[in-house]
């Protein structure tokens, strides 16, 4: 509000500054506006392509199940074929449910702190290694292995770290190894621990699909593919590779991708084995006998 003694240059200074912070706050809402109508759109898309990618795997394990039920598989080796053809779907449902949850819970910024889940400490190569063998069944059709180089952990302490979570970042990076892999080769899977960062390494490597040096700095990003791999596997959704940084995030960690070469890739995960203490709640205490 203007005073009887302001001269016009005053009060139409003053109103030039609230028009500015008028467009300001208007600029701000409307942004505001798009974003959510954005994340809006990305929310629907991501639930439409999770349902569809579900329903695949669990009408192929309805299949084999009738198949089984009405005697028509008669071998003794088709029947194991069928065993583990259904046990590779029945992972690709059950992971695929998980990163639905996950992506659920990691829709706004959390703290460790604020987590549910208490903090435990990993054996990491024993959680990579039973991984390995859930996710064997997916690259048996194409002569894919993953191998899990156990020597290479054998300096590497156990990692304070919230397990499930863990869990699913090694589902995603291990998932996406065996699905983008060319015919014929082998996930390696090898750890190292410098003492002196207190840190361990795990690096997850590949032969497929190729990643460009700029598509390396923007997979991480929520919703994004690469056209190479949209091509090789139509049906992904973007936002494996997203929820496994957010999971690292929150580990006070890093993730990243070194590409050597066109088809080489190198997934590397770096966690520190104490820095997390005292940041989240520990497992309750034994009531002693």
């Amino acid at each position: 509000m203007s005073c009887p003694g302001d001269s016009k240059e005053v009060v139409d200074g003053r109103i030039t500054a609230l028009e500015g912070e008028l467009h300001r706050v208007r600029a701000e809402r409307d942004a505001l506006v798009m974003q959510n109508e954005k994340m809006n759109r990305e929310r629907v898309e991501y639930l439409q392509n999770v349902a569809h990618q579900l329903v695949a795997p669990l009408h192929a394990i309805k299949w084999h199940i009738e198949n089984l039920m009405q005697g028509r598989i008669k071998s003794s080796d088709r029947a194991t074929k069928v065993f583990r053809s259904v046990y590779s779907q029945a992972t690709i449902a059950v992971h695929l449910a998980k990163n639905f949850v996950f992506m659920s819970n990691l829709e706004a910024d959390h703290s460790l702190a604020s987590l549910r889940e208490p903090l435990e400490p990993l054996e990491i190569d024993r959680l990579l290694v039973n991984l390995a063998d859930d996710f064997q069944p997916l690259g048996w059709s194409r002569n894919i292995n993953i191998r899990v180089d156990v020597p290479s952990f054998d300096a590497v302490p156990d990692v304070l770290a919230i397990k499930p979570l863990i869990s699913q970042v090694f589902s995603n990076l291990i998932e996406n190894a065996v699905k983008y892999s060319e015919s014929d080769t082998t996930v390696e899977i090898r750890g190292r621990y410098e003492p002196s960062a207190d840190a361990v390494t795990i690096t997850i490597s590949s032969r497929g699909v190729p990643i460009s040096p700029d598509d390396a700095e923007r997979i991480f990003e929520r919703g994004v593919r690469t056209q190479e791999a949209a091509d090789a596997y139509p049906a992904g959704t973007g936002f494996g590779l997203y929820i496994a940084k957010k999971i690292i995030e929150i580990h006070e960690g890093a993730i990243r991708v070194v590409v050597p070469s066109p088809r080489l890739s190198h997934f590397q995960v770096v966690l520190y084995p104490r820095r997390l203490q005292g940041k989240a709640r520990e497992w309750p205490k034994r009531r002693s006998s």
